[in-house]
């Protein structure tokens, strides 16, 4: 953990100059990447042995209330305006010794988030019941459980959002370490106290969400004492109001991105519920939620990427993004292809074969829509740190009436199949989108087009192969294919991945005998 350096402040012109390689300790990339993997791997398992009893314990149409409550909570992510990359920017390019102006930034941040986030609150206490009960169809024994529980489903958002903005306060400084303590801790028992209040209280929503908020705000405490010991003393005076305009004026743009990404990433949900009850939404959820908690290889390089992109030159950052980009592709490329694979033996292993029959032909196509979706991140970021939100935010105008359509019209033909395929269309458009804007499109077409290669392959084979043990021989097979599209690729990055792999070996050939 790198400290707060010294408490005197530096000059005003100085502190909002100093580069994050100006008396900045920084941990190399990797190292930062293998922190975020090991604390997106540890909650994992605490859901797959979670959601089977949850479901069984609330049944399928209060869990698929439970996921379009998270729906609307990220449709209202908007009203943090945009301030977690411009925080992350802000900070990022601070000296970690200019404490003054460090706290200028997270107090107003904070401020800003709390006065909107509570603010949506009301609005999503008012709003709720009729969207959860209007919009899509709520079997009428669980209505009054819906209303019961909306002012605790409320604050769930200012929770949400202001312990994000903590945990991006932390990661600015390339704190990772730390921040994931904080984030694995909330995310399992997040995960484990409503579920304690479903088995031994009672399976009514105004009882398991109540213990969803207790939760978060156990998180946030946590989160504030940890920013005030590194970061401190943090005080409510440190509120500035021209730092303030500085962060809403790069967040204006971002703003617009925050409220198109919730509805473009979330309205396939939203339209199975509308057509097919929110018990379809169970079907689709819960596999989309699964595949979406493999994205730990992507979540923990783009948590790395962004704090080093803002306080690199241009061309570094390109180069820096190409590479990462290629890399993850392969990577996550190989998990997916495996996973699409092994989708049934999986789904039936784990829930069911009645559920593995209904979810598995839509989940394997969402698998390569999050595979899409997940490489985003690196030419997103490199949007941001070349102080182009505008981009972004004007290309999610630009999708999101041809995906409402194309959405609608699959949903109503081939049910929940075909609102994962526009899923699946939406999410490469959008990844071509900002790689174009993102200026490295020429300098990745080509090694792209080899991990997607991979996945159409993979889906075939699971279109075509029933028997379990073939297919757990082809996901064996896809990992030999992977490393031999890395070796070629990139050279450096396989020899340190090959070193990783025989770390503990050499550890073991020279332990001393006894």
């Amino acid at each position: 953990m790198t400290g707060s350096g010294q408490s005197g402040d530096k000059p005003e012109g100085q502190t909002g100059t100093a580069m994050a390689s100006e008396g900045k300790p920084r941990n190399r990339l990797y190292v930062n990447f293998i922190i975020n993997l090991i604390g997106a791997l540890l909650p994992i398992p605490v859901m797959i042995l979670t959601v089977p009893v949850y479901i069984d314990y609330v049944g399928d149409a209060r869990y698929g209330v439970i996921s379009l409550i998270w729906v609307m909570i990220g449709y209202l992510g908007f009203l943090e305006l945009g301030l977690a990359p411009a925080t992350i920017n802000a900070l990022a390019r601070l000296d970690h010794s200019a404490q003054r102006e460090r706290a200028r930034v997270i107090v107003t941040s904070f401020t800003i988030n709390a006065s909107m986030t509570f603010f949506g609150a009301f609005l999503l206490y008012l709003l709720g019941s009729y969207i959860v009960g209007g919009v899509v169809q709520v079997p009428l024994e669980i209505e009054d459980e819906v209303k019961a529980a909306m002012p605790w489903i409320a604050l769930l958002l200012p929770l949400v959002i202001l312990n994000g903005a903590g945990i991006d306060a932390i990661e600015a400084r390339e704190n990772f370490a730390l921040a994931n303590v904080l984030q694995v801790s909330g995310a399992i028992f997040a995960q484990i106290l409503p579920l304690a209040f479903a088995v031994f209280v009672s399976p009514d929503l105004g009882t398991v969400i109540p213990g969803a908020v207790l939760a978060r705000v156990l998180l946030m405490l946590a989160i504030f004492v940890a920013i005030n010991r590194i970061e401190g003393p943090i005080r409510i005076t440190d509120f500035d109001r021209d730092r303030a305009r500085k962060l809403l004026s790069y967040g204006g743009w971002v703003t617009i991105s925050s409220v198109l990404t919730p509805i473009l990433g979330s309205l396939d949900q939203l339209m199975v519920g509308r057509f097919f009850g929110v018990a379809a939404v169970t079907y689709y959820a819960v596999p989309l939620n699964l595949i979406s908690r493999s994205q730990i290889i992507p979540g923990a390089i783009s948590r790395a990427i962004f704090p080093r992109l803002a306080s690199s030159k241009p061309d570094e950052a390109k180069s820096l993004t190409a590479r990462v980009l290629v890399i993850t592709a392969l990577l996550y490329g190989g998990i997916c292809a495996s996973t699409i694979l092994l989708m049934d033996p999986l789904l039936t292993l784990w829930l069911g074969e009645a559920f593995a029959d209904r979810a598995g032909v839509p989940a394997t196509i969402l698998v390569t829509s999050i595979w899409l979706n997940s490489l985003i991140f690196a030419p997103y970021w490199l949007i941001h740190s070349q102080h182009r939100p505008d981009l972004i935010a004007k290309l999610h105008l630009g999708l999101l009436l041809p995906f409402a359509g194309v959405l609608i019209l699959l949903t109503m033909q081939f049910g929940i199949v075909g609102a994962a395929c526009a899923a699946a269309l939406r999410s490469l458009f959008d990844f071509g989108g900002h790689l174009t804007l993102s200026g490295i499109l020429r300098r990745v077409v080509l090694p792209l087009a080899l991990p997607f290669a991979l996945l159409a392959a993979a889906t075939l084979a699971h279109l075509t192969i029933d028997d379990w043990l073939t297919a757990f021989i082809l996901a064996c097979a896809v990992w030999p294919v992977v490393a031999l599209l890395v070796f070629l690729l990139d050279r450096a990055t396989f020899n340190l991945l090959v070193g990783f792999a025989l770390k503990p070996l050499r550890l073991i050939g020279n332990r001393p005998a006894e």
